[in-house]
């Protein structure tokens, strides 16, 4: 399940997350969010249909419809309502649910992300099973997340320690997630490059 004290920060934090976010991304996460932005640029065709999970404030999901000019049929999915509501301008369908438990149709995304979402859970394996489960044979799944990694500077030690120290997730090891993916039905897995404390990958369904 999701742990508690993480659900409430960001619920708390929905207004300022974003700021937060960023602090994050400069310092410790900004390779790994780019390499799985570029992926999932990559991969996104116009009329696809796309779920991003845990989608937060909805900064990814800007960037990726401005990459096909919006043509894409969009859903959002965010445990917090109040971080949905940040999203309110972005023509999209906007879900409160949960990761572990999605409200959708077997084979009907051909896409899927989920940025910074599953080292919220206490274990992903559910998580993972259903994204693999709404995404169609030969679709994709684009995941970014915390990382059992060292960080590369001081400020991305303090900042990987504030992460745990608030309730925000945990560090995962990428290579266990892979297993796990592999063992949940996925055809392949792929490991993209990036340092610090952080890891990206597709999941090949």
């Amino acid at each position: 399940m999701t742990m508690p004290e993480t659900y409430n920060a960001y619920d708390a934090q929905a207004d300022v997350y974003s700021k937060s976010h960023l602090r994050w991304l400069r310092f410790a996460g900004g390779e790994a969010q780019c390499a799985f932005e570029g992926a999932v640029t990559a991969l996104l065709h116009p009329g696809m249909r796309l779920i991003d999970v845990a989608c937060g404030t909805g900064t990814v999901a800007r960037r990726l419809r401005r990459g096909v000019n919006g043509d894409v049929d969009l859903v959002l999915l965010d445990a917090s309502q109040r971080m949905l509501d940040q999203c309110s301008d972005i023509p999209a369908a906007r879900i409160k649910g949960c990761m572990m438990d999605l409200p959708f149709d077997t084979g009907c995304f051909d896409l899927l992300t989920c940025a910074w979402g599953i080292e919220t859970l206490c274990d992903p394996r559910p998580a993972l099973a259903e994204f693999i489960r709404v995404t169609k044979p030969g679709g994709h799944i684009c995941l970014v997340f915390c990382a059992d990694r060292p960080a590369q500077s001081f400020i991305g030690r303090a900042l990987r320690h504030n992460v745990a120290a608030t309730g925000r997730g945990t560090f995962l090891d990428h290579r266990t997630i892979g297993e796990y993916a592999m063992d949940a039905g996925a055809r392949q897995i792929q490991t993209l490059h990036c340092t610090g404390p952080a890891a990206a990958m597709i999941l090949h369904v």
